[in-house]
């Protein structure tokens, strides 16, 4: 995985070449600090647990230490089937278990498609009336929907056409189960579906709300404000300079994702 990978960067942005400067002065580092530094690049703010996920990361940062193994994250995701959503505490999953079947049933013409025991039938139905009559270009798009949801990329990218659904396409790319504005972005993507017109003023992945980019704007300037304070202190030990590090990692990363304009504060002494 790209370390920066969940944000657009350039290789000539002054910031991330000071960042980089730093972490190669920090030499080989111990697992847990790789562990946290993942948590990071793991980071969403339109991920609906984002002002946990946070405090986590920088909980972590501060005691060098993670109860977090970032390869367990996403497990319960629907992307791993079925019966996935038995191992989300959140409900989540199990919610956006019932598009995917709504959604394979109005794909089903046979109806060979076993029903699960769990499977909502009235909500089903009302995925099928918003979804309407079929054809060729919708049935292209709505199983574009159903390999995004499922994070099936093979046939994602198969899938894709661009022209003249290149806007409805856009938003599918958008969709995830994780998003905080789900699940009623889906509803009103399936919606769109529906009449073959994207939805206006959609939410989706990579977007954020007001109300997000004050809290993440408030965590941004404690974070400089850290920053500032330990690139002033007189003499810097191995865990103050990894700790300076991932926190300028993380002061990056939610500084891009909201579009802040202010800089970072100064990492030389």
């Amino acid at each position: 995985m790209n370390a920066w990978s969940n944000i657009e960067i350039s290789s000539s942005d002054p910031e991330i070449i000071e960042i980089n400067k730093l972490e190669n002065n920090l030499g080989e580092l111990p697992e847990v600090v790789n562990k946290i530094r993942e948590l990071i690049t793991r980071f969403e703010v339109c991920h609906f647990k984002y002002r946990e996920h946070l405090y986590k990361i920088k909980n972590s940062i501060l005691t060098l230490h993670t109860e977090i193994d970032p390869s367990k994250i996403g497990t319960s995701h629907i992307q791993h089937g079925d019966n996935a959503y038995k191992n989300d505490s959140t409900g989540r999953s199990f919610i956006g278990q019932q598009y995917v079947w709504a959604i394979k049933k109005w794909l089903d013409d046979d109806c060979q498609i076993q029903l699960h025991e769990d499977q909502d039938m009235k909500f089903s139905q009302q995925v099928q009336n918003w979804l309407g009559n079929k054809s060729s270009s919708k049935i292209r798009l709505v199983r574009l929907l159903l390999s995004r949801l499922t994070w099936d990329w093979k046939s994602y990218e198969e899938l894709q056409r661009g022209g003249e659904f290149k806007d409805i396409e856009d938003q599918v790319s958008k969709m995830d189960i994780c998003h905080y504005a789900f699940p009623q972005n889906l509803n009103l993507l399936l919606q769109g579906l529906g009449k073959m017109k994207p939805v206006e003023n959609f939410e989706g992945c990579g977007s954020h709300d007001e109300s997000i980019k004050d809290y993440i704007s408030k965590q941004f300037y404690i974070l400089n404000e850290m920053l500032l304070s330990t690139s002033e202190a007189k003499s810097l030990d191995g865990d103050d300079l990894v700790k300076m590090w991932l926190f300028a990692c993380l002061a990056k990363t939610i500084k891009e994702q909201i579009g802040l304009k202010e800089p970072i504060a100064n990492l030389i002494n």
